[in-house]
């Protein structure tokens, strides 16, 4: 009989999100939190006003893993995920890149805007603190608790409670300066994506967003990803600034024929997985403490899945 009946997951990305719905499917009561303003994490979409939309962090996903294959083609069939035309493969989000995640975590117990700053381990289980100092759910105890931000985030948090998962050191991530640009017009970007080859240079991604399913038509919406290396250099830039300068950038890609109506910034510190851990996740059994995400196994949106739903399966087989 497992002694694991209430579970806290930090992080509402897919690594989350499915750990989440595993476990819930088990009967384990799930506290899902999450800093950002929906669930999602870099399966994200911003809008800048009206139905003007960008999926700003992942741009599509594959799937190989016959549990994940299983898990898309169950997305598409409840309209929450339909293939990209811009690749044989390709999927996104519909109507959103988070729809997936919204899926998953529905009817959960989701706490969004939540900031945990702070673990406490005892003999009675976990507690959490957010921003503010504040108990989370009065203070509330969880026999386990999951950790699926980035390693060197989830790092931080663990210290908190003089607890450490020496693995996560190995992770390495690479930051990305994303610029998301409405163009008024005709398209300039004659194909519906284009890929960079050269390391060095600033744009290693840029894509019409309106182009992908369920998406409004117009305006043209671009999405621009610098590199690795650009965006490192450009780190600690003030978005507007980023935002000039990668504006220039697209420009003189499509030949500065661009007619921005609108143009935001935003920087993804922890954006693409370099080094990953080599294993599907982190559990810690005797203190009830895990750890899954792209960390573990690599920078693809099935890569966090597997991870999160391998942790869920450890918890319910070795608790």
């Amino acid at each position: 009989m497992s002694t694991i009946h209430s579970v806290a997951v930090i992080g509402a990305g897919m690594a989350g999100a499915i750990a989440a719905r595993h476990l819930a499917g088990a009967g384990v009561n799930v506290l899902v939190l999450d800093k950002g303003r929906t669930v999602g994490g870099r399966m994200s979409t911003r809008r800048l006003s009206g139905d003007l939309s960008f999926d700003h962090g992942a741009q599509y996903f594959t799937a190989r893993d016959p549990r994940f294959v299983a898990a898309v083609a169950a997305w598409v069939a409840d309209g929450v995920a339909e293939p990209w035309p811009a690749e044989p493969g390709w999927f996104v989000g519909t109507p959103t890149m988070r729809a997936p995640a919204e899926a998953l975590t529905r009817d959960l117990d989701v706490l969004t805007r939540c900031t945990v700053t702070q673990v406490h381990r005892d003999s009675e289980g976990w507690r959490l603190t957010v921003a503010g100092g504040e108990p989370v759910a009065g203070g509330r105890r969880f026999d386990a608790l999951l950790v699926t931000a980035p390693a060197p985030q989830a790092a931080l948090l663990l210290a908190t409670a003089g607890v450490s998962l020496p693995e996560l050191d190995r992770v390495r991530y690479a930051p990305c300066w994303a610029l998301m640009l409405a163009h008024d017009g005709p398209s300039p970007l004659a194909q519906t994506f284009w890929r960079g080859s050269d390391p060095a240079a600033p744009v290693a991604w840029l894509a019409q967003n309106n182009t992908k399913p369920g998406r409004p038509a117009r305006p043209v919406a671009l999405v621009a990803h610098a590199s690795p290396d650009w965006s490192r250099r450009h780190l600690e830039d003030e978005a507007p600034h980023v935002e000039a300068l990668l504006r220039a950038e697209v420009a003189g890609h499509v030949g500065g024929a661009l007619q921005a109506t609108a143009a935001v910034a935003h920087r993804w510190r922890y954006a693409l997985v370099e080094t990953a851990i080599g294993e599907p996740c982190l559990w810690r059994p005797e203190i009830g403490l895990g750890f899954a995400g792209d960390g573990c196994l690599g920078g693809r949106v099935e890569a966090a899945y597997l991870s999160g739903l391998a942790l869920a399966e450890r918890v319910l087989s070795d608790a």
